[in-house]
C-alpha cells in the first residue's frame, strides 16, 4: 500500500505517524511523509525572509526525521519530503504523483463549543483527494479494536470494505455493521417536515438482512462482528451514535463523490461523519480504482476474496 503522511509536527499529526506505524508492522507499506510550507517567494522582497526560511527548513527537517525515525523499523520504505506552496494543493498533488492509495492526516479542532470541528486542511483534503483518506483523532491507542462500519449496499460500501479487508488486523478486532434504515419525512411547503412516515418490518427486514450479510462475511475472518439496523432520520448521525455508543476508534465509510470541476466532493452522510465522529474516519475511495462497468456484484467478489486471502 502507497501512503502519504501529511505531517506538521502537531499533537494530531504525530498520532496520524503512530497510526501508520501500528499499520505497518503488519502490513506492507511504503509511505511518503510530506511537510507543506509556504513559498516564501510570495514575500521575497520582505527582510525577515532568509531568517524565516533558515528556521522553517531547520523546524521541517526535524518534523521528518522524527518521523523516519519512528517508521523506518515497521515500513517497507520510508521517503520525506518538504514541500512549499499552499498546502491542500500540495498534498493533493503529491498524493496524485505518487498513485497513493491512502492520504494520512491528523484532525485539528478549531472550537471548543460541541463536537470538535476538523481543522481546514484536514477537511478539504478529505473533501477534494481522489484517493481514501484517514483522518486520525488523538485516542488512547493508535490500533483500531474497535470499528464501525457504514453498509448501505452500494458499491462504494462494498468496496470500503473490501479495501479495508486488505489489511491484517489483529483477530480480536470488534467490528459493528450499521445499516441505518432512513426516516422518511412528508415536505409540506416551504421547508416544513410533517410526520414522518413510519417504516414497517416488511421496510426494514431487506435492509437488515444486506448488513447481516456484509457482517456474516467479514466474520468469516474477524469473529467479533455484528450488524445494527438503527431506523434514523439522518444516516451519518446514527453511525456517528454507535460509534459513540461502544467507544469506537474507527469509523470506516465508502463515499461515491461526485464530480464538480474535475475534483470529489463528499456525500452528505460521510461529511457528516468526518465532522461529527468522536474517532478517527477512514473515507474510501477504492471503488474509483475499479472500472466503469463495475458492478454491485464485482464488490461482493471482491470483498469476499478479500476475507478469504486476510
Amino acid at each position: 500500500m502507497k501512503v502519504l503522511l501529511a505531517t506538521d509536527g502537531s499533537e494530531t499529526a504525530m498520532s496520524a505517524t503512530k497510526t501508520v506505524e501500528q499499520l505497518a508492522e503488519h502490513n506492507p507499506i511504503d509511505v511518503t511523509v510530506v511537510t507543506v510550507s509556504y513559498d516564501p517567494q510570495r514575500y521575497q522582497f520582505q527582510p525577515w525572509v532568509p531568517e524565516w526560511t533558515e528556521k522553517e527548513n531547520a523546524r521541517t527537517a526535524q518534523i521528518l526525521s522524527d518521523a523516519k525515525k519512528t517508521l523506518d523499523p515497521a515500513c517497507q520504505s520510508v521517503s520525506i519530503r518538504h514541500l512549499s506552496g499552499a498546502v491542500v494543493p500540495v498534498i493533493l498533488d503529491e498524493a496524485k504523483k505518487l498513485k497513493a492509495d491512502l492520504i494520512v492526516l491528523g484532525a485539528k479542532g478549531h472550537s471548543a463549543i460541541g463536537r470538535l470541528l476538523l481543522g481546514s486542511v484536514s477537511d478539504s483534503v478529505a473533501s477534494r483527494a481522489e484517493c481514501s483518506v484517514l483522518v486520525v483523532r488523538p485516542s488512547e491507542t493508535f490500533r483500531f479494536p474497535r470499528i464501525v462500519v457504514g453498509y448501505d449496499c452500494s458499491v462504494a460500501s462494498r468496496e470500503a470494505v473490501a479495501e479495508f479487508m486488505e489489511l491484517k488486523l489483529d483477530d480480536e478486532t470488534q467490528l459493528d455493521v450499521v445499516s441505518v434504515a432512513e426516516q422518511p419525512y412528508v415536505f409540506v411547503g416551504e421547508g416544513f417536515a410533517g410526520p414522518p412516515i413510519t417504516l414497517g418490518p416488511e421496510q426494514i427486514r431487506p435492509i437488515e438482512e444486506t448488513g447481516e450479510r456484509m457482517a456474516s462475511q467479514i466474520a468469516e475472518h474477524y469473529h467479533h462482528t455484528q450488524s445494527h439496523t438503527p431506523v434514523a432520520a439522518h444516516v451519518g448521525e446514527a453511525i456517528v451514535r454507535q460509534a459513540e455508543a461502544i467507544n469506537a476508534n474507527l469509523i470506516l465509510v465508502g463515499d461515491t463523490g461526485q464530480s464538480m470541476l474535475g475534483e470529489l466532493i463528499l456525500g452528505s452522510t460521510s461529511k457528516y461523519v468526518l465532522r461529527h465522529a468522536p474517532c478517527s474516519v477512514w473515507i474510501s475511495r477504492h471503488h474509483t480504482k475499479t472500472t466503469d462497468g463495475a458492478t454491485t456484484q464485482d464488490a461482493t467478489t471482491e470483498v469476499s476474496d478479500a476475507v478469504a486471502t486476510n
